[in-house]
């Protein structure tokens, strides 16, 4: 089972490819904005910081705040 950096990652990549932005924003932009309602935000968490360092993602979350 790949994990959640894993799998944002390669959400990330898959929906760069398909997404067509709208004005004033960028393909990866869009992309991780999908993918963190998708990915992040069914389990109740929030992207603090995403990197990829020597081929490994590394994701950073926070628990969302619930009201």
């Amino acid at each position: 089972m790949a994990t959640q950096a894993e799998r944002f990652a390669r959400c990330v990549k898959d929906v760069k490819r398909k997404i067509k932005p709208n004005k004033g924003s960028t393909k990866e932009g869009a992309a991780i904005a999908i993918c963190t309602k998708a990915i992040l935000h069914p389990q109740g968490r929030t992207i603090r910081r995403f990197s990829m360092r020597r081929g490994k993602p590394r994701l950073v979350t926070q628990k969302r705040k619930t009201v």
